[in-house]
C-alpha cells in the first residue's frame, strides 16, 4: 500500500495572517486543497492521510466533508510526523510513504507517482533544488556550492525503513539524515517551479505559477 501522509500542523510563524497559512486561498482555494487534489488523483497512491489541528478543519471542504483521513497534530512537524507514523504503523500494511507539505501547493500526481515507482529501484525520494548562488557562512569558510544542493519535501520513503530509523527528537528537520548513509536515494532535481509558502508574498508567487501552469 503506497500512503500520502500530508503534515498541516504548523501555524505559520513568518506567515502575516492570524490563519494558519495552509488555510489561506489561492483563486479562491484553499493551499492544502491543492496538495490533497494532487495526492487524490495521483494513480499510485491508495491513501491520503492529513494530520492536522481539529479546529481548522473547517477552513478545507476535503477535512470539513472527512473525505480523507485525518489525525490530530502534535507540538512541532516531527512530533506531527510521529502521530502520522504510529497511526499508519497501527491502522495499514504500508510499503511506501510520500510525505507532502500542506503548505506547498505546486506538487502534481505525476510527482507522487514518479517517487512511487522509483522505490521500486530506490530506498528513499527526495525532491532536491541546484544552489545558484554562493554559500556563505558567519566563520568566513570557503564552500563550493556543487557539493551543496537544497533538500526540500514532498519526500517518499520505504515504510519498513522509515519505522526502523525516525526518532522525533532528531535535530535536524530533514527526514533523510537519520536514515543511514547507504541508503539508496533517488535525488529529483527537476522540480524547478516548487514553492512552499512561507511569507505572505509567495501566495502571490504560487497564484502566478498555478495560472500559468494551467495554461498551458
Amino acid at each position: 500500500m503506497n500512503i500520502a501522509l500530508i503534515l498541516s500542523g504548523g501555524v505559520g510563524k513568518r506567515f502575516a495572517s492570524d490563519l494558519p497559512k495552509q488555510y489561506n486561498l489561492i483563486n479562491g482555494k484553499p493551499v492544502i486543497d491543492y496538495v490533497i487534489e494532487a495526492c487524490q488523483n495521483s494513480k499510485l497512491t491508495d491513501k491520503v492521510i492529513v494530520v492536522c489541528d481539529p479546529s481548522c478543519k473547517q477552513f478545507s471542504k476535503y477535512l470539513e466533508n472527512d473525505e480523507v483521513e485525518t489525525i490530530v497534530n502534535g507540538k512541532e512537524r516531527y512530533d506531527s510526523l510521529n502521530n502520522g507514523i504510529e497511526f499508519i504503523k497501527e491502522h495499514y500494511n504500508c510499503k511506501n510513504i510520500c510525505i507532502l507539505d500542506a503548505a506547498a501547493p505546486l506538487v502534481y500526481p505525476g510527482l507522487l507517482d514518479e517517487y512511487f515507482t522509483k522505490l521500486d529501484e530506490y530506498e528513499c525520494a527526495i525532491t532536491c533544488r541546484k544552489i545558484t548562488g554562493e554559500i556563505g557562512n558567519y566563520h568566513n569558510d570557503i564552500f563550493v556550492r556543487d557539493d551543496y544542493y537544497l533538500m526540500q519535501s514532498p519526500e517518499a520513503f520505504h515504510f519498513e525503513l522509515i519505522t526502523k530509523h525516525f526518532r522525533p527528537d532528531f535535530y535536524s528537520s530533514e527526514l533523510v539524515y537519520q536514515m543511514p548513509k547507504e541508503t539508496t536515494r533517488y535525488l529529483n532535481f527537476n522540480f524547478n517551479h516548487h514553492i512552499k509558502i512561507t511569507y505572505d508574498t509567495d501566495l502571490i508567487c504560487a497564484e502566478a505559477l498555478i495560472n500559468y501552469f494551467s495554461n498551458k
